[in-house]
């Protein structure tokens, strides 16, 4: 990039340009800001091409928990749906359903069905409905795995809990 700039190249490639805002951005140099507007659909796309442009894919960011059964010891996610279900509720809406939870993946696989403990308050939780949203529509779903953003109805919770198998305690 400082070579197009020293050599007074105005045709920047935009592959070039890509990578830099991408390597910035990932090192927390830099903050790309997209302005748009939903309606009439002006710069949606533009802004969903950015976040696959240069915000970190999944497996480009380690994410841990902490395990209170080992003295808060750190503990890696992995996205791998065969360990053991860690979730976190990172957003609550109030909708005609009553509260609607919404929860991603860190770590493993839930299912509709599934008992699920309420790291902060200690209670079970079994999964009774469990939807994907799309824009405005809930399509409801069976299970979710590790990456996997869904909504939970039912739960009585605060936003920034975490849930996770029974038998773990993240």
């Amino acid at each position: 990039m400082e070579e197009h700039y020293l050599e007074e190249n105005i045709d920047i490639p935009i592959d070039t340009l890509k990578e830099c805002i991408r390597k910035n951005t990932l090192n927390l140099n830099f903050c790309p800001v997209f302005l748009g507007s939903a309606y009439k659909n002006k710069g949606v796309q533009k802004m969903m091409d950015g976040l696959i442009d240069f915000l970190p894919r999944p497996t480009e960011v380690t994410n841990h928990a902490y395990d209170l059964d080992k003295d808060g010891e750190k503990t890696l996610m992995e996205i791998n749906n065969k360990k053991p279900f860690v979730g976190l509720a990172f957003k609550l809406e109030e909708t005609k359903f009553g509260q609607v939870t919404y929860i991603r993946v860190y770590q493993g696989k839930i299912k509709k069905g599934q008992v699920v403990l309420n790291t902060n308050t200690k209670k079970k939780v079994k999964v009774s409905r469990m939807v994907r949203m799309h824009s405005a529509e809930m399509v409801d779903i069976s299970e979710a795995g590790a990456g996997d953003i869904f909504a939970l109805f039912g739960v009585d919770c605060a936003s920034g809990e975490t849930f996770c198998d029974p038998n773990s305690n993240y």
